[in-house]
């Protein structure tokens, strides 16, 4: 993972690590009917620390065995509006561009690669709490095509496909 401290806050974070996807918004006991969003990895504790600095708000997971390293991530929040985010999913020679309604692909994919831009939201509770929560703002993901065929026929012009 390789990261960037763009202008106004801007994250540009390129060989992206995401887990816990929920683009479709699909409610269960871990989201709310509606909410898209997924968690970016963090590999580096020196980039978490600096994300704390900044008061991004990082989560880290204890390990569940001695081994084990701890769980460190970012929870991005996916908000499709007029606005963004602008995703694009490459899949062997086709690049789409996705919108609300093929977006949830991203769920059931197998990905190889992810570049992203995150945006800051600061806020802050008439109680005094404050936070800075994370949108997506842009993202560009490489499907890791494991089918044979497929990986075949990409590079072909469907109407030219040649049948020995």
């Amino acid at each position: 993972m390789r990261l960037t401290f763009a202008p106004r806050g801007i994250l540009q974070i390129d060989d992206a690590i995401i887990m816990f996807k929920n683009f479709s918004g699909k409610g269960d006991m871990y989201n709310r009917e509606g909410d898209r969003k997924f968690a970016l990895r963090i590999t580096d504790q020196r980039i978490a620390d600096e994300l704390m600095e900044q008061g991004w708000n990082v989560r880290v997971k204890d390990p569940r065995t001695p081994d084990e390293d701890p769980l460190i991530y970012l929870d991005v929040k996916v908000k499709m509006n007029a606005r963004g985010p602008v995703v694009y999913l490459e899949s062997g020679n086709a690049v789409n561009k996705l919108d609300e309604h093929t977006i949830g692909c991203l769920d059931r994919i197998s990905i190889g690669s992810v570049d992203l831009d995150i945006r800051p939201y600061d806020w802050e509770l008439p109680n005094g709490k404050r936070g800075r929560s994370a949108y997506l703002q842009s993202m560009r993901v490489v499907q890791r095509v494991d089918d044979r065929f497929a990986a075949r026929y990409s590079d072909e012009d469907p109407d030219q496909v040649p049948w020995d």
